[in-house]
């Protein structure tokens, strides 16, 4: 065996299996601001109507879905010195903490301003910077080695770890948009603080996380057409499995993400902060299971 071929199947430190987690830990303290509390900051800080916060982010989905595939395509083709997927962690790590703290920038103005505002910085934030960096950080792990045992682990890790991200924004946010004056300018610095948090573990997720996989022979691979990768697609039934789990998902995530802030206003928001470390408690010991039972559901 080679020495490049030894370096894939090398075991993983835990020092890399934790940067690398810390990557879905940033990753979920803006998506848990932006899918549990944003909505709440719209309609009860900034003074938009309800309706059109909804309208904005159901038409954002259609943009989202065709941002996946572009983005797809984009790190498929990318060649540099870090690797195809690495070093979008790094290249999209400003851009995405930054347009954390836009979303909450939202001028005082005409009803028509903020609605263009917010579909803006939204999209901005969510199908783009959020694709650009999720889509490329999910791949990295099938990047780091060759060994099943080690993508499983770091699948363990990187779920047992990535609700931190959200009970974090979720539990703390509101002691500390009190402390700083319970306004608009108080979500701005708090979400600057969860912004810096993020910046600087998206950053640490990608010093420690090496690409050493080298596929050989997606390099000799002829082209294939869309049409006919078009249908492969549609004809595959793991792909319509996925898709209505993630449908799924998606419409429990939207429901406990706009109702339940309201409420748990008042209640100092434990039930979520309960709800979280049950799901973290849960993780660990499911991805537990599946390590020992060899099973392997996802890269």
């Amino acid at each position: 065996m080679t020495k490049d071929k030894n370096q894939e199947m090398d075991k993983l430190s835990w020092k890399t299996r934790i940067s690398y987690a810390g990557g879905d830990v940033a990753c979920n303290v803006v998506f848990g601001m932006v899918g549990t509390l944003l909505t709440l900051f719209y309609t009860d800080y900034a003074g938009v109507n309800p309706a059109t916060v909804g309208l904005i982010m159901l038409i954002s989905r259609v943009f989202d879905g065709v941002s996946d595939l572009i983005m797809g395509m984009v790190v498929d083709r990318t060649k540099s010195k870090y690797g195809q997927s690495r070093p979008w962690v790094l290249w999209m790590a400003v851009p995405y903490a930054l347009s954390a703290v836009l979303l909450f920038t939202v001028p005082r103005s005409t009803a028509m301003v903020q609605a263009i505002y917010i579909f803006v910085t939204y999209n901005f934030c969510c199908t783009i910077c959020y694709t650009a960096i999720n889509l490329p950080y999910g791949s990295l792990s099938a990047m780091m080695t060759r060994s099943s045992d080690e993508r499983n682990m770091l699948s363990v890790v990187r779920m047992g770890l990535s609700p931190l991200g959200r009970i974090l924004a979720v539990t703390c946010t509101f002691p500390l948009v009190k402390l700083m004056g319970d306004d608009q300018a108080a979500w701005i610095k708090t979400m600057a603080i969860w912004a810096v948090i993020a910046l600087i573990l998206l950053v640490n997720c990608f010093i420690h996380s090496k690409e050493t996989v080298v596929i050989k022979a997606r390099d000799k691979a002829g082209k294939v057409p869309f049409k006919q990768g078009f249908k492969a697609l549609l004809t595959n039934r793991y792909f319509w499995l996925v898709l209505i789990l993630w449908m799924v998902q998606s419409v429990s995530f939207g429901i406990s993400g706009t109702i339940l802030p309201y409420y748990c206003k008042v209640d100092s928001h434990k039930f979520e902060t309960s709800l979280g470390f049950v799901n973290f408690i849960f993780a660990i010991f499911h991805f537990s299971y599946i390590q020992k039972r060899k099973m392997v559901f996802f890269i």
